[in-house]
């Protein structure tokens, strides 16, 4: 999709959205689907990671009334992420600076979002690299279908075994400051990842400006559904920024499988890397949410690669209305 083709878009859903704004209502299960795409910053940049597409089914649990428990939540996801090398054709040796990778997953989330504002997220995740997550198949067939440049060779520069892997993922939010006119607000976000695909930790501080919910009923910590009719939601619409530091331990993506010699090309990579993510979020007050998030992404791999830049665009929609 071309950069003008998804502005029109998301003006459109903006405007659709506010349709709503006069009825209310809470909703207990959510369906958003996330677009991820290098293009989305820069048409001309196509490399490293490309693309990514992911399925998300949110539901709020009823759960006993402690007083400090606001909100549980489980989530569904089904994603495929694509990483290439600093062209997706490689016609000579030296623009090969990353495998051809894909990774294709489903997960389970748990979130526990409290009255004083904290959010935990637990998350366990099955996914695989190789041939078996389709990543040639849905990158070549892309770039047939819209009459782009070919691709690959995958076989050539790719990771050639398939690997499964099993990650889990703990995330936590608490709010540090809110200013009292409630338009600007800082909070910490630390996570950690343990796994034979990904294993990290990441330190972060998130500033928000504009409309901002409670991050037991915001956009941020994707906890816009209820299982108890509350009204009328406040509507969000604010921008944020995250610096981000990671120390990353593994990477199969561009290291190949964790307990497997890969029979392709692999690099090592940086274990300090830097994320600056920047982001816009609206959420009406009955069922829509929309996102544009860029990543900017200091050098991870000991190659010739550069750093890495793309950006999220987010739809959610609510249904299942509370009686």
């Amino acid at each position: 999709m071309k950069p003008l083709q998804l502005r029109v878009l998301f003006i459109i859903l903006f405007s659709f959205s506010g349709l709503h704004t006069l009825y209310a209502q809470s909703y207990k299960d959510q369906f958003s689907l996330e677009l991820d795409n290098d293009q989305y910053i820069d048409p001309n940049h196509d490399r490293y990671y490309t693309a990514g597409t992911f399925f998300t089914l949110t539901h709020a649990m009823h759960h006993a009334d402690t007083g400090k428990l606001v909100k549980k939540i489980i989530e569904y996801q089904l994603g495929q992420q694509i990483y290439t090398p600093s062209t997706a054709h490689i016609y000579k040796p030296s623009l090969f600076d990353r495998p051809f990778t894909g990774y294709l997953f489903g997960s389970v989330a748990m979130n526990w979002l409290y009255a004083n504002e904290d959010a935990l997220k637990f998350t366990a995740q099955l996914g695989t690299i190789g041939p078996n997550s389709l990543g040639e198949e849905v990158q070549t067939g892309f770039h047939k279908l819209f009459k782009l440049y070919p691709v690959g060779p995958w076989y050539k520069y790719g990771i050639q075994k398939n690997v499964i892997g099993l990650n889990l993922n703990l995330d936590y939010k608490k709010l540090i400051y809110r200013n009292d006119g409630g338009w600007f607000d800082i909070s910490i976000d630390p996570d950690a990842e343990l796994g034979s695909t990904f294993t990290y930790v990441d330190a972060g501080a998130q500033l928000r400006i504009g409309e901002l919910g409670k991050f037991f009923d915001s956009g941020i910590t994707n906890s816009r559904v209820s299982s108890t009719d509350n009204g009328a939601q406040q509507k969000e619409f604010y921008i944020f920024t995250e610096p981000q530091f990671s120390y990353v331990a593994y990477n199969a993506t561009i290291q190949g499988g964790l307990f497997t010699h890969e029979t392709g090309p692999t690099f090592g990579i940086y274990h300090e890397v830097y994320i600056q993510q920047i982001g816009l979020e609206y959420s009406s007050p009955r069922r829509w949410s929309l996102s544009y998030v860029a990543f900017i992404k200091t050098r991870e791999v000991k190659s010739t690669a550069l750093g890495d830049q793309w950006a999220a665009l987010n739809f959610a929609y609510r249904f299942g209305k509370v009686r």
